[in-house]
């Protein structure tokens, strides 16, 4: 008999991996490819996967056994034992190994089925979750001209127990059985306990025992957050710039703290997220599989009005522009963050892109099951700009967004109902702004068909509704639910309330330089002495005043503001007038000393008539 290490041997590429998915959803150091038999256990390169969920390994592994020193007639008289072969697929989460990582797909062959193939053949393998991944390989029996060393794989105790816990995470990932996340994490810390401060492992140690306890956080069973993202830091200490899994470990401990920021609502942790993002989306690899899960993770993060997402999102959108997927998800993400920053600043210029963005979401998705998301959102910003601004496009245009809306979502759509809700509350905004009938009577039908349940019924021309559409990936949001046993207000009786107890304010700001004579203006308006007056040529408002006046059974509120050459308390005022509880402003008074038509006054006139207007607020010139 030939001895282990003769000249024939099986050498076994494994050419590319396809459908690799690992269960878990941890984001892996890379995977890699092993194959055992009864005389050793042989493993690829770890490589990292591609965006596409393939890798190409292209590598040969030698294989050695006493079967092969046989020709291959003679293979099927030889004991299955002795022939078996074991294929797996198995995730690295660093990049010095620690065990075997976790298992992505097996497949149990033996030698004789790997050579009968003898061109390149792609083998199935059976998934622990989702597809089932599969190898390309090609096999030959061969004789080396010259003696080839036997190689296989040594583990030690740490290996073997690190091996247990990945096995009992991933039942109880599958289970969800308490005992199996308490096995799991008892191994997690033996494993900790003998990788003390200076083992080579203990970074990985660290990392796993962290992703243990958050993950039975996310499922809600007790285990202590604070203390995984304190974990998660202290590996990170121990990867500094420069280490391999550096960027791996700010990716662990963004998600945690993603995490804890949507069970707690802790806005440093947020803005911890946000700061982190912006330093590791630049480090990736372009097109790398890290970077497609960073777009995907900042996608997911809530809207935030700072400065720093919404630099962020334009990032992350400037990525993903050939995909169409997470491109339409970072338009809307980034118009989202821009409708939270117009809430509080009331800056014009924000809400107008955000309606850009959703019109450009909408192009990307023409047609298919997301589009009736993506009309809702595009119908909401206008509406949103409409409640300021009064554009009766913008009303018009959303009525008609959620009217197609309405018809993507039939009867038995989840969204049906909240769509229902926004037709009718767009309508009754048109009929507050135009009196016409018939969008009283369209807003009154559709809310009748929900208070009777009957979401069947489309009305005959619609969106703004007390619920935010969430502008993030197929999910509409609403306001605070009422709670169990609250009376929730009928939309019908909800609707003629709000008509019938608000009134609308129509806003008419007065401005012009001090001096102008705008106080007296304002007077004369109110035809009533309600402001301040001085006979000098000097300003005598010194702050913008509020005049509440009724003229001919019609509300107004007269403002009277400072100077435009003093300051810039007015922009106070225009944020003010342009913020969500705001009416808008229904007309501007430019009031101007003499006939002299100078520089100033035009560039003062256009600020406010098409800078910040948008040429669709009218606008009348007092000369005084």
């Amino acid at each position: 008999m030939l001895p282990l290490n003769s000249a024939y041997v099986l050498v076994l590429e494994v050419i590319n991996g396809s459908n690799l998915v690992v269960p878990s959803h941890r984001m892996p150091a890379g995977l890699y490819v092993s194959v055992s038999t009864a005389y050793g256990q042989w493993n690829t390169a770890i490589k990292t996967v591609m965006v596409d969920s393939s890798l190409p390994w292209n590598q040969s592994l030698v294989i050695q056994g006493r079967p092969l020193m046989f020709p291959q007639w003679l293979m099927p008289i030889i004991h299955n034992t002795s022939k078996a072969v074991h294929l797996e697929i198995r995730a690295s989460f660093e990049t010095v190994m620690l065990g075997r990582g976790e298992l992505v797909g097996r497949v149990e062959t033996t030698l004789e089925e790997l050579l009968i193939h003898g061109k390149q053949f792609e083998v199935p393998l059976s998934a622990v979750k989702n597809r089932p991944p599969s190898l390309l390989l090609r096999a030959q029996h061969i004789k080396l001209s010259e003696p080839h060393t036997a190689c296989g794989v040594q583990h030690n105790e740490v290996d073997v127990t690190t091996d247990a816990a990945h096995e009992a995470y991933t039942l109880y990932r599958q289970s969800n059985h308490r005992n199996d996340l308490d096995i799991a994490l008892e191994h997690f810390q033996t494993v900790l306990d003998q990788c003390p401060p200076g083992h080579p492992h203990r970074a990985a140690a660290l990392s796993n025992i962290a992703h243990a306890i958050l993950y039975g956080f996310t499922k809600g069973v007790g285990t202590d957050i604070d203390y995984a993202i304190s974990l998660f830091r202290s590996a990170l200490e121990l990867r500094p710039p420069g280490n391999p899994d550096h960027l791996l470990s700010i990716f662990d401990l963004c998600r945690a703290l993603h995490q804890r920021h949507l069970h707690l609502q802790a806005g440093a942790d947020l803005r911890e997220v946000v700061r982190l993002y912006l330093y590791l989306l630049p480090l990736c690899a372009e097109g790398s599989y890290l970077q497609l899960c960073l777009i995907e993770e900042c996608n997911a993060l809530l809207r935030n009005p700072s400065d720093e997402s919404i630099s962020l999102r334009r990032i992350v959108l400037d990525l993903c522009r050939q995909h169409r997927q997470h491109h339409a998800r970072s338009l809307s993400r980034l118009a989202g963050d821009l409708y939270a920053r117009f809430e509080q600043s009331g800056d014009i210029d924000d809400i107008n892109e955000a309606i850009h963005l959703s019109r450009e979401a909408l192009a990307v998705y023409p047609s298919d099951g997301e589009r009736s998301f993506f009309l809702s959102v595009l119908a909401y910003t206008l509406k949103l700009r409409f409640h300021h601004l009064r554009y009766p496009d913008d009303i018009n245009e959303c009525i008609s967004l959620n009217r197609e809306a309405l018809v993507l979502r039939p009867v038995g759509h989840p969204a049906r109902e909240k769509t229902l809700n926004n037709l009718a509350r767009a309508f009754k905004a048109r009929y507050d702004q135009c009196g016409e009938i018939a969008d009283l009577e369209a807003a009154t039908r559709a809310a009748h068909d929900l208070r009777s349940g009957n979401f069947g019924t489309l009305p005959p021309q619609s969106e703004h509704s007390e619920e935010y559409v969430d502008i993030g990936w197929g999910q509409l949001t609403s306001t605070p639910k009422h709670k169990e046993g609250q009376h929730r207000q009928p939309l019908l009786e909800s609707l003629m309330s709000d008509h019938q107890t608000r009134p609308l304010a129509r806003n008419i700001v007065i401005f012009g330089e001090a001096g102008s004579g705008k106080s007296s203006v304002v007077n004369v308006i109110a035809q009533n002495q309600v402001a301040a007056t001085s006979g000098s040529a000097a300003g005598c408002t010194f702050r913008y005043e509020r005049h509440e006046v009724e003229i001919s059974g019609e509300n107004f509120v007269l403002f009277d503001t400072v100077g435009l050459d003093e300051g810039t308390t007015g922009n106070g005022l225009l944020r003010e007038l342009t913020s969500p509880k705001s009416d808008g402003i229904s007309l501007l008074v430019y009031c101007v000393r003499g006939v002299r038509v100078s520089r100033a006054l035009l560039r003062n006139y256009n600020l406010f008539y098409s800078a910040i207007c948008r040429k669709k607020v009218p606008i009348v010139v007092v000369v005084t």
